[in-house]
């Protein structure tokens, strides 16, 4: 007994739409799977605690051309401790800014954002910067 044409498409028709269910599940198990081997190494790298070498090789020493920019409570200000306007900041030399280290992630951002220097560092303000802008409010 012959079943004729209609039996071939159907019969196309249903394997088409087995490999298009099998292709959205493997897709699925890829896309759930996906990257939880790196995620968890990033968190722990985020959360695990500097070694001790790492505060030496982190360091870097400032240079003669050096641009220092401090910012603190909302200001840019120079190593004079005078307020600083961003436009005034030289081209074609390095940037240092100095941010207080409790300022926010958010914020540190943010001031970064607002710098147009190609070569920066950021560094944070360490205690003698602190003391001496204290003495500068007051």
């Amino acid at each position: 007994m012959e079943t004729g044409p209609s039996g071939n498409a159907m019969t196309e028709i249903a394997l088409a739409l087995a490999m298009g269910f099998f292709s959205i599940m493997v897709l699925t198990m890829v896309s759930m799977g996906a990257g939880t081997g790196t995620a968890s190494e990033i968190v722990a790298a985020a959360l695990t605690p500097p070694a001790a070498d790492a505060e030496a090789s982190a360091r870097t020493e400032t240079q003669a051309e050096d641009f220092v920019v401090l910012y603190h409570e909302g200001r840019f200000l120079g190593v004079d401790l005078e307020p600083l306007a961003i436009a005034d900041l030289p081209s074609g030399r390095r940037v240092v800014l100095a941010l207080d280290p409790a300022l926010p992630m958010a914020e540190a951002m943010r001031v970064r954002a607002m710098l147009p220097s190609e070569n920066l560092i950021v560094s944070t303000l360490d205690g003698r910067w602190l003391a001496a802008l204290g003495k500068e409010q007051q």
